[in-house]
């Protein structure tokens, strides 16, 4: 979806602030999510409280971080003090976006239900910001959003988005989200078969399965469809990476961060990469220079702790982790791994423990118990662990697992992932 205005081009799926004189303009996500819900609603008068759940779905926010967001707006808007050219402040009420908005639409992406596609929009918001809370966020979106509208090709492929990430994260166990996802995705396909996100989509969630043959069979349809997806270059930098193939995956992530410049979780995953590298420096660089743009992105937050972990400064780590407020992938088992390396072995094993009891009555990740078992130098538990894990991500690339490599049984499971077959 595009909207014009002005001078401007805002296009909601790309993340990307337009002007016919500047080119692209950059601007933090916070402040894109803000403009792209009041350009969405131009013309009424949106309540301060509105904006904030919308713009950080999940989270708590002070007022000033949405009058900051308002503030850089209207810097980069070109609006000098009392213009309200644009955004026009209500008082003791909220803002109204008042310029005349023209939405620019691809047909294959269109719904004919305006509150559908708002609500696409909303969703659109909070998947970028990937963490527990932002991701049912968002599949309440998008659940609204084919509710409304059950032939919104588009809004199906960001539903088994969520539903893929809602395993990645741990907040739903694989056998309960992944089949939803691949039944939203095949369900985007049905609708628009040449719809180069599904086509995308539907391979991400073939990663999880270790399908390569499918996975790599779809991102090529994707890209045929459209070489300039950044979606499809991310995940096919992520697949890569499963496989091992460090170099490929870079300059995949790369390639996706170029497309997209602004988009935050291409930024972090390159950082990431340089992690899963051993190129902890640049992986240092990369994923500060992204929590400068969004001190909130949990995700770069996390990578940046476990860079500080294999550097030797675990205290760094630990000031990290703590300062996360989100679920992300991995991220149960990163304050007890950090306890462990810095010699605090009581409070790492209470913690795993706390997991083990946890994993009782709902999905806990063995791949993450597998990260703690390793952090404490406990072989057996480690891999008996990965052994039983229902999904094996970057264990090929995973530092954390740097002691196992010359163990046997670690290296029947990393050849059973790069050949894409789990079975044993």
């Amino acid at each position: 979806m595009v909207y014009e205005f002005d001078t401007f081009a805002l296009d909601v799926d790309r993340r990307a602030l337009l002007s016919s004189t500047h080119g692209e303009v950059p601007i933090p996500a916070a402040a894109f999510d803000t403009l792209a819900y009041l350009v969405g609603h131009a013309g009424d008068i949106i309540d301060k409280s509105t904006l904030l759940l919308a713009v950080w779905p999940g989270v708590s926010v002070e007022e000033n971080n949405l009058a900051q967001s308002i503030s850089i707006l209207r810097r980069v808007l070109g609006e000098r003090p009392g213009d309200d050219r644009f955004i026009a402040t209500v008082p003791n009420r909220g803002y109204r976006f008042v310029a005349t908005v023209a939405p620019r639409v691809p047909r294959s992406k269109r719904s004919a239900d305006a509150r559908a596609y708002q609500a696409y929009v909303t969703g659109l918001s909070a998947v970028t910001r990937p963490g527990g809370n932002s991701l049912e966020c968002a599949l309440r979106a998008f659940e609204e959003a084919v509710a409304r509208d059950p032939n919104f090709a588009l809004a199906y492929v960001r539903l088994a988005h969520c539903y893929a990430l809602l395993s990645v994260f741990g907040v739903e166990g694989p056998d309960e989200a992944l089949p939803k996802a691949r039944a939203s995705a095949m369900r985007a396909l049905e609708l628009a078969p040449d719809l180069a996100e599904a086509h995308a989509q539907f391979a991400h969630i073939g990663l999880f399965s270790l399908d390569w043959v499918t996975s790599e069979r779809e991102f090529q349809r994707a890209l045929e469809l459209d070489p300039h997806l950044a979606l499809a270059h991310h995940y096919m930098g992520l697949m890569r990476l499963a496989q091992g193939e460090i170099a490929d995956a870079l300059r995949a992530m790369q390639r996706a961060q170029a497309l997209e410049p602004l988009a935050l979780i291409f930024s972090a995953n390159v950082g990431m990469t340089y992690y899963y590298a051993r190129r902890y420096d640049e992986a240092v660089a990369q994923l500060r220079a992204t929590l400068e743009t969004d001190p909130g992105f949990d995700h770069a937050r996390a990578y940046l702790g476990r860079t500080y972990l294999r550097l030797g400064e675990t205290q760094k780590a630990i000031e990290q982790f703590k300062r996360c407020t989100n679920v992300t992938f991995g991220s149960v088992a990163d304050l007890p791994a950090a306890y462990a390396l810095q010699g605090r072995h009581h409070e790492a094993r209470t913690a795993l423990q706390q997991l083990l009891d946890v994993s009782r009555h709902r999905y806990v990740s063995l791949y993450d118990v597998a990260i703690v078992y390793a952090a404490l130098d406990d072989v057996e538990g480690a891999l008996t662990s990965l052994e039983h894990a229902r999904e094996l991500a970057f264990v090929a690339v995973e530092p954390a697992f740097d002691a196992l490599r010359s163990e046997p049984r670690f290296q029947q499971i990393v050849a059973r992932v790069v050949r894409g077959n789990l079975t044993t």
